[in-house]
């Protein structure tokens, strides 16, 4: 897998997603959600290089452990920290920086960087170290469009979902990649080597010509015969929201393909009624939900702390029902 997730928290506790996705040139750094000692599982060498924190909503058990991602980062310079959530995300962090005393920082160079979605506009706004985070500085404001940050690796893109507040998905899509074919290379007759980093490079010129072996070609030609398209890897985080059957199609299309489906399953199936009133999923409409979208596999979180005394197990054994391909996270199993 290039791209790794660790679902950090405890069963019955709060939770949180962390994903690596390696692109062979770099490895991205994603955060999503915050909740009371899920940063606690992360050095804070990790918690430093960690590149967009992404809020799917504001309610405490999604941010209750923030401060601990605050005080690994307030004096991060390597890089600005990026946050990423709904409507108020640009006043919740403002005033959660604000309720500290920062008289020590002046000399600070670290930046912050917020960006609030909601369905019209996307707005951006910039907090500085060396300004006790006091002011805010307009950066931006553009269109609201799914695909909320690009790069040459990856696309990652959101649906607004319904909580009684709007809360978001969010989906990661790995980029395809061009990789040297070696069943290319063996039918070509041609050695592997240095050379073979320079096909995969988008700034070498398709006219550049390389020695291989005794032979000459340009790297255009190389690239015929040996590149071949690897398709990207997909992961996408659900949390907190109520199914609706009339977006079961729209969710299913978005989600269609993804390796990975992280969602919440806060109640049992029997307590549909419950998560039907609290704006929650059961575990058989997270499996359905997995189902539909064919997503390859599905891991359960974010259950409700009134099974604390049933073993984990129970949420799996009903979704596998459904979905055979679910799963807990990593050390959940009783």
């Amino acid at each position: 897998m290039r791209i790794e997730k660790t679902v950090l928290g405890k069963p019955f506790a709060d939770n949180a997603l962390y994903v690596r996705l390696n692109s062979g040139q770099k490895i991205h750094r994603f955060l999503f959600d915050c909740g009371e000692g899920t940063c606690n599982e992360l050095s804070i060498g990790e918690l430093q290089k960690i590149d967009h924190l992404f809020f799917s909503h504001f309610h405490l058990d999604h941010i209750a452990g923030f401060d601990h991602f605050i005080r690994a980062n307030y004096n991060r310079i390597t890089k600005p920290v990026h946050i990423w959530g709904p409507k108020t995300t640009t006043e919740v962090i403002f005033h959660r920086l604000n309720s500290f005393t920062w008289n020590l920082i002046d000399e600070v160079p670290s930046r912050w960087i917020i960006h609030e979605i909601t369905p019209q506009k996307i707005l951006t706004t910039e907090l500085r170290a060396s300004e006790a985070f006091a002011q805010k500085h307009p950066v931006g404001v553009r269109d609201f469009n799914s695909t909320i940050l690009e790069t040459a690796d990856y696309r990652l893109s959101i649906r607004f979902l319904e909580h009684r507040i709007k809360v978001l998905g969010f989906k990661l899509q790995e980029k395809a990649r061009l990789n040297i074919s070696k069943a290319a290379l063996i039918r070509n007759s041609l050695p592997e080597g240095h050379y073979l980093e320079k096909l995969k490079d988008p700034k070498v010129d398709n006219d550049q010509q390389l020695k291989v072996g005794d032979q000459i070609f340009t790297v255009g030609h190389l690239r015929k015969l040996l590149l071949e398209k690897q398709p990207g890897e997909c992961l996408a985080y659900l949390t907190d929201f109520i199914f609706q059957e009339s977006r079961l199609k729209e969710w299913a299309d978005w989600l269609n393909g993804c390796d990975e489906l992280v969602c919440e399953s806060q109640y049992l199936s029997n307590d549909r009624e419950l998560a039907r009133e609290n704006f929650h999923l059961t575990t058989d409409q997270a499996a359905k939900l997995a189902k539909e979208a064919k997503v390859k596999s599905l891991t359960l979180i974010h259950f409700s702390r009134r099974y604390q005394n049933e073993k984990p197990d129970l949420f799996l054994e009903e979704a596998n029902k459904i979905f055979p391909a679910s799963h807990l996270p990593e050390g959940w199993n009783s």
